[in-house]
């Protein structure tokens, strides 16, 4: 058989069951409905204001020009640099990650130095938020409590906020076996909070906002291994309760979820 033999005998193999579908009607029916339902969808979308697709949303400011002013009694004493490999695996370049020294405290204070990680993402609602469940226990950490509680701390105008927070018992690789760390995180997202990634990727995927943004912050005191569980609990209000107005204020997009529904209100308008 010839190579021209041979594609003639596929073409008739390939196209005839096709040529078959294509003269019955109920084929051609589905087609059609298939047709209207995407043109139907698409003129839903641009009549509901509905969408699919998300933009990005700036920091209002970078996060490393924070002004420590505003989180006195708390000054910087270590800034952590990722290297490309870890900031690729993390996925963004907009985070800081520093350890602080309350200076209210007593310097052999065990809660005297507290370390937190901020890290912010926008416009990918696909995103999988990393959280400290996942990446300690892939560090050789162990989780071995979970708890979700809600902190009262301050929002952007110097009101109070219940604020949803995770708080993780983990054991972490020290110098003389397993070290026991209380850490606690959130997520800001899209003008309000929530403590676990599978609320964030569901509040990221409204179809009725324009855009969508999320930063988690997170917080340890790397000396307390030892301390009382309250003790470090309210430590870690104290520090959120002078961090938040700052973050919510100065660096990420809107500050509260009023701010966030007169954003999109006013995209949906434009």
């Amino acid at each position: 058989m010839t190579n021209n033999d041979h594609r003639i005998h596929v073409d008739h193999w390939v196209f005839r069951p096709v040529g078959r579908l294509l003269k019955q009607p109920a084929f051609l029916v589905c087609v059609m409905l298939l047709a209207i339902c995407a043109g139907g969808l698409h003129f839903a979308a641009a009549k509901m204001k509905w969408h699919f697709r998300k933009e990005a949303l700036p920091l209002k400011k970078p996060l490393d020009q924070m002004d420590l002013s505003r989180i006195a009694p708390y000054e910087v004493v270590e800034e952590f640099e990722i290297s490309e490999e870890i900031e690729a695996e993390l996925g963004t370049k907009d985070y800081i990650q520093w350890v602080l020294r309350d200076t209210s405290r007593p310097s052999q204070d065990p809660l005297s130095l507290v370390s937190f990680f901020v890290t912010y993402y926008t416009g990918n609602p696909d995103k999988v938020p990393h959280v400290p469940d996942v990446c300690y226990v892939g560090g050789g950490g162990n989780v071995h409590g979970k708890q979700n509680v809600n902190l009262a701390v301050s929002d952007a105008h110097g009101q109070r906020l219940e604020m949803p927070y995770r708080l993780l018992n983990i054991q972490v690789p020290g110098w003389s076996g397993l070290d026991e760390r209380l850490v606690g995180y959130t997520f800001a997202v899209n003008g309000t909070f929530a403590c676990q990634r599978d609320q964030v990727r569901l509040m990221q995927n409204s179809i009725r906002d324009r855009y969508a943004y999320f930063s988690k912050i997170e917080v340890f005191f790397p000396l307390a291994g030892r301390v009382e569980r309250q003790q470090v609990v309210t430590a870690m209000e104290t520090f959120l309760d002078s961090l938040m107005p700052v973050l919510l204020s100065e660096h990420l997009p809107v500050s509260d979820q009023q701010e966030w529904d007169i954003l999109n209100r006013s995209a949906s308008d434009s």
